[in-house]
């Protein structure tokens, strides 16, 4: 039983040294599971030439390589949209390798949208061309410069959508070196027929204790502060980090000052609360608002369950919860859900974000007083 993403690495390293390495492999996992970091720990592992069989080194010339993922036997494949210096059906990952490889380094655990975003491609159609898997074959069918294996990771394999078929032989008749690993959160929107000739994986969720240990090693954080990322990520790395990057404690104080502000609807309040989230830059504006989104559905839970005990809420959080059960009920939250998820995507576009911020609050204004209520 696969049960952390520790299993998966010694799972990896037990193939390896039986010489049982698959040449096609479907890693499959929820947001913040860890796909593309076991993906790159896997192929850092094969190619490594000074480690034990099983294992890495982290010190040969392949490992520096791979920790600055320029390995020449090493490719990535992933969604792209069209470079502004070619046309969109000749552009493929190659044109964006130096923004890959800071998403590397930076956001391993981020999602699409992290990665669009990164390129400016949000509102953009993206995908993974028959360019790119022309070139995946391309490169596939050459020989090793310098380790034991040609690996191919495809991250967000569903955009291959039915250009896919194009690699079914490759990936049914690869020579004997070859390792293709493709990285999907959906199964469902993976062609059957590619599915059908891979050995098909899915990544848990991490540990809390696996969260803690990476959380300590990128991150100066309090114990108590620690424990409580923990406990909120609930699996997730992706958002763990987010946590404790934006340090989205002091999200609750905003939150309840926002709300309180709204509900009161002073103009001169009402101004001094948008000026100082439009200050925010866009990046943590957006870790805000899911913030948001995150309290208010643990609100729901408590709301229901008359409870907060079992929420995956702070000790500050819960008291946010006992101080809002005055005013906010079930429709109002959900009301406020749906507001903040529609603007949630308002702020990726050329908007004025000052003005989204003002809509905002009137908005809630509106919601909060659909009913007379004493905020406390």
């Amino acid at each position: 039983m696969l049960g952390s993403y520790s299993d998966i690495m010694k799972y990896f390293s037990h193939i390896t040294e039986d010489d049982r390495v698959p040449h096609a492999l479907l890693l499959l996992g929820q947001e913040g599971t860890g796909q593309l970091r076991a993906a790159v720990e896997w192929a850092k592992m094969l190619q490594c030439t000074e480690g034990e069989l099983g294992s890495y080194c982290g010190k040969c010339k392949s490992c520096i390589k791979m920790d600055n993922f320029s390995h020449p036997d090493v490719h990535f494949a992933f969604p792209v949209i069209k470079h502004e210096k070619f046309k969109r059906e000749e552009t493929t990952s190659k044109q964006f390798m130096d923004e890959w490889r800071h998403f590397l380094k930076t956001n391993i655990h981020g999602t699409i949208s992290d990665w669009l975003d990164q390129i400016n491609g949000l509102n953009k159609t993206f995908n993974i061309n028959v360019a790119e898997c022309n070139e995946i074959i391309h490169n596939l069918g050459l020989k090793t410069y310098e380790g034991k294996y040609k690996i191919q990771i495809i991250w967000h394999a569903e955009s291959l959508a039915k250009e896919g078929n194009r690699l079914l032989k490759l990936i049914e008749e690869p020579t004997g070196d070859t390792l293709i690993i493709l990285i999907s959160q959906n199964h469902n929107a993976i062609l059957n027929t590619i599915q059908s000739r891979c050995q098909i994986l899915k990544l848990p969720a991490y540990t809390d204790s696996e969260i803690e240990g990476l959380l300590e090693r990128d991150f100066d954080i309090d114990q108590k502060e620690l424990k409580e990322f923990c406990f909120l990520a609930d699996g997730n790395m992706r958002k763990a980090i987010e946590l404790a990057r934006h340090n989205s404690m002091n999200y609750s104080a905003d939150m309840l000052d926002w709300l309180r502000k709204c509900y009161k609807a002073d103009p001169d309040e009402l101004l001094s609360i948008v000026t100082d989230l439009n200050a925010f830059e866009r990046e943590t504006l957006k870790a805000f608002f899911r913030y948001m989104l995150h309290f208010l559905r643990e609100y729901l839970m408590a709301f229901q369950m008359q409870s907060s005990d079992n929420t995956r809420l702070s000790t500050t959080e819960r008291n946010v919860v006992l101080k809002l059960q005055k005013i906010l009920d079930l429709d109002k939250t959900c009301a406020l859900q749906k507001l903040i998820n529609k603007n949630l995507a308002y702020i990726d576009r050329n908007l004025s974000i000052k003005i989204i911020l003002m809509d905002m609050s009137l908005k809630i204004n509106e919601i909060l007083r659909a009913e007379v209520n004493k905020f406390a």
